[in-house]
């Protein structure tokens, strides 16, 4: 039974799990191990040494030598002549009684000391060697193993609590809740081309929606022939619910649709390729949504392919504008990232980089409402960066941190398998720096039976999905009092 987990991978994505394994290979070529230990070493990876020469292993590097000179002595006629094939070196002195004769070949060498029971028997060969201790069960059968009814096989750690548990239906793709203090959700329901937006009522009393609001996929390319891959974000801002999706076609292009929930006929898309991650963003008289993707809008100008970064989708102004607010490391990025806001502003925004693993940087509300404002984009990689210590594939916002499902992509399939749910404060000192709080876990895995399949923030607190044999359900974590 296959329970891990596998990235929500955008068409521009695709081949990056070929490219991790590419990589991994690559690595095992390049790296800082000594070339030889010894000249068998050497001889083993070059082959035979030219005529004349031998291999050496000098300062752990193989090199050749001119073989040695030795005396004439060993290689004249004492070495094959009459001497060493004569009486003094084969003659009774050297192969007589005393060297042939029973003391060398006799019972001592060859009774029953030697091969008889103490090599071969009971010791050897015996219980603590094949026993348990050794082979013992490390397989969990995912259909029997005890399962926890919220969190399944998931561990929670000291200081977090697990509150209201609700099942959710295979039917929600992705779903996101309005800021409070009532949180409605809406979450996209249907695949492809089909997908749409839907209202899924009031926490914690979640239904899959009966009435579609809108298509998040225009009509243009519901009518074409690119595949449709709908994203994994929806975002609630009070005023509007977003949803995006992108095309498997060169470029990657896409939309994100706008749903006005006051005036649904006011609905509309925005151009938004390579778009991977969004999440709502303000400060003071500024409200944003800010996505992570290849651009947004008209935005870049000139398009560049590939020049990816966070673009905002200004909504305090009228008409709506669209601002490159934060441009990715140049030469270290491969594919966009996860995109997430504290309850206290600070932003957490992310890209995929040239080792094929997700990093993530904090950057303070003043510091980024001032990038959008004034149109100039700040530099990501001036920015706190998150010592993850490891891959992760979701984040999310959670009080003043946020949380990440940590993990690596594992060969030979590159499916992602999870070893923990960690917790990152992040807070803003002077001069608007940010502080990347340690590590603290809130869930551990003891086993792939039961998997995070995506994090969503709820106010403070955080919403967790989780997905086992007894179906998916949302978890909702707060921080112990």
């Amino acid at each position: 039974m296959k329970t891990a987990e596998s990235k929500r991978a955008k068409p521009w994505m695709k081949s990056a799990s070929l490219a991790v394994a590419a990589f991994a290979v690559a690595l095992l070529g390049t790296g800082c191990n000594p070339e030889c230990v010894d000249q068998f070493d050497c001889r083993a990876d070059n082959g035979e040494a030219p005529a004349g020469q031998q291999w050496v292993c000098v300062d752990e590097k193989c090199e050749t030598e001119p073989l040695p000179t030795t005396p004439t002595p060993d290689a004249g006629t004492p070495d094959s002549g009459t001497p060493d094939a004569g009486q003094p070196d084969s003659g009774t002195p050297d192969a007589g009684q005393p060297d042939s004769g029973t003391p060398d070949a006799g019972q001592p060498d060859s009774g029953t000391p030697d091969s008889g029971t103490p090599d071969a028997g009971e010791p050897d060969a015996g219980t603590p060697d094949a026993g348990e201790p050794d082979a013992g069960p490390v397989v969990v059968d995912c259909a029997t193993v005890p399962l926890d009814p919220k969190l399944g096989t998931l561990v929670l750690q000291p200081g977090f609590v697990a509150a209201e548990s609700v099942a959710l239906s295979p039917d929600i793709l992705a779903l996101g809740a309005s800021p409070g203090p009532t949180y409605t959700f809406y979450g996209i329901q249907g695949r492809g081309k089909d997908a749409a937006l839907f209202s899924l009522g009031t926490w914690p009393n979640l239904q899959p929606g009966t009435t579609k609001l809108f298509d998040i996929v225009t009509q243009a390319d519901r009518d074409g022939s690119a595949t449709v891959y709908p994203g994994g974000y929806v975002i609630n801002d009070g005023l509007r619910v977003f949803a995006g999706y992108t095309l498997g076609a060169t470029g990657s292009p896409g939309n994100v649709a706008m749903y006005d929930l006051a005036m649904p006929d006011g609905s509309n898309y925005v151009v938004a390729p390579k778009n991977f991650s969004a999440a709502s963003f303000s400060s003071g008289d500024l409200s944003t949504v800010l996505v992570n993707g290849g651009g947004l809008g008209a935005l870049p100008v000139p398009p560049t392919p590939g020049d990816l970064g966070v673009f905002a989708l200004v909504t305090s102004t009228d008409p709506m504008g669209t601002v490159r607010a934060v441009n990715f490391p140049q030469g270290d990025v491969v594919g966009s990232g996860f995109t997430a806001v504290t309850d206290t502003g600070v932003a957490a925004l992310g890209y995929f980089d040239q080792n094929f693993v997700n990093v993530l940087h904090g950057v303070a509300p003043a510091t980024l409402a001032t990038a959008i404002t004034s149109g100039t984009p700040l530099d990501l990689g001036t920015q706190a960066k998150v010592d993850v210590g490891s891959d992760f594939n979701d984040v999310a916002a959670f009080g003043g941190g946020v949380v990440l499902n940590r993990g690596a992509y594992a060969p030979p399939d590159y499916d992602f398998v999870a070893t923990d749910v960690s917790r990152y404060a992040l807070s803003v000192g002077a001069n608007d720096a940010v502080t990347v709080g340690a590590r603290v876990p809130v869930l551990t895995y003891v086993n792939q039976c039961t998997t995070v399949r995506m994090l969503k923030a709820l106010g403070s607190d955080v919403l967790v999905g989780v997905s086992d044999r007894n179906g998916r359900r949302l978890v909702r974590l707060q921080v112990a009092p």
